[in-house]
């Protein structure tokens, strides 16, 4: 009779049914199990209720070991989120806190609580990565699995922290071109001194740079204590166009994720106006970017390539070997 019955299978990952895996491996105090049979997590007590009633006995297929969660995985997720927090004070707030011993979770937990925005995005971060653990237990167990249209993409980090850190102004607010100026010629420097690729990435942005101060406006952020902390700088180039020339924020506040906060300023700020284009070339470290754009169906206009002549020569054979 047994080989009749229908082979039991992984339910279908509902919202509901993960929101209980997530509580059952966060709660220490109790094990528990899905139950196949009936699509929901159980505790032990309730496996034993469930199996004397319906005279099953206890070591048969239907109940499979949640995911195991241990208050070590907790220690590393916090980890993880301190590492990523973009804000250097909070950052080195949460790793202190996380390096005091005994009490690290209540420490931890104190000092989200200081901060709402700190700790809607640790409570995200948490659900986040608690999901993907879930997905993989799944995934291992039941290759076909079909989720129920759940976004396992990983949650952005609000830009609430930054807001609070720095104020954006705008040519339009009043233009601290001397501030902007010392600042651009710092990031330069800072080229200029640094390897071969970086200082030809200067040739490259030194033409465009020397004509900007007649047709460039700006949208810049300063800190709390009114330090310029990074600048934009753009022209327009028609009606309904702008360029962005040259971009780049001081070493101490880079990491945090201020040009994405400016650029969205900026955005927001040139739709306001008119433009429905803006063109943005990438050089450098900055080609990094780019993932901030394709996923919003970007066109690539135009890239540019450094390539070694050596190289190319010694891998491609040709008839005028003379010139080699």
């Amino acid at each position: 009779m047994d080989s009749e019955k229908t082979p039991l299978k992984l339910p279908l990952l509902t919202e509901f049914l993960l929101d209980n895996i997530i509580f059952a491996m966060e709660d220490q105090s109790e094990t528990y199990y899905l139950d196949l049979l009936k699509g929901e997590v159980v505790s032990d007590q309730d496996r034993y209720l469930l199996d004397w009633e319906e005279d099953r006995t206890a070591e048969n297929e239907r109940y499979i070991d949640i995911p195991d969660w241990q208050p070590s995985d907790g220690f590393l997720l916090m980890e993880k989120f301190a590492n990523q927090v973009r804000n250097p004070v909070y950052k080195g707030k949460l790793l202190e806190a996380l390096q005091a011993g005994k009490g690290v979770f209540r420490r931890f937990k104190d000092v989200i609580g200081e901060h709402a925005s700190l700790e809607r995005d640790w409570f995200a971060f948490k659900d986040d990565q608690l999901k993907r653990e879930v997905y993989a237990w799944y995934r291992e167990h039941d290759g076909a699995l079909q989720l129920l249209d759940l976004d396992i993409e990983p949650e952005e980090l609000t830009d609430d922290i930054l807001q609070e850190d720095f104020v954006i102004s705008s040519s339009l607010d009043g233009l601290p071109l001397n501030e902007i100026l010392s600042l651009q010629t710092s990031l330069l420097e800072e080229l200029e001194q640094g390897n071969e690729t970086q200082r030809k990435i200067l040739l490259l942005l030194d033409p465009r740079l020397k004509t900007m101060e007649k047709t460039t406006q700006f949208i810049y952020a300063r800190t709390g204590d009114g330090e310029l902390a990074g600048y934009l700088a753009y022209e327009v180039i028609g009606r309904y166009t702008a360029k962005v020339l040259f971009f780049g924020n001081k070493a101490q506040y880079r990491g945090m994720g201020l040009f994405r906060f400016l650029f969205d300023h900026f955005c927001r700020q040139a739709a306001r106006r008119g433009y429905s284009s803006i063109i943005i070339e990438l050089a450098g470290e900055a080609l990094s970017l780019e993932k901030l754009f394709t996923p919003l169906g970007s066109t690539t206009l135009s890239k540019q390539i450094l390539l070694d002549t050596n190289a190319w020569n010694e891998n491609h054979p040709s008839s005028e070997g003379a010139f080699l």
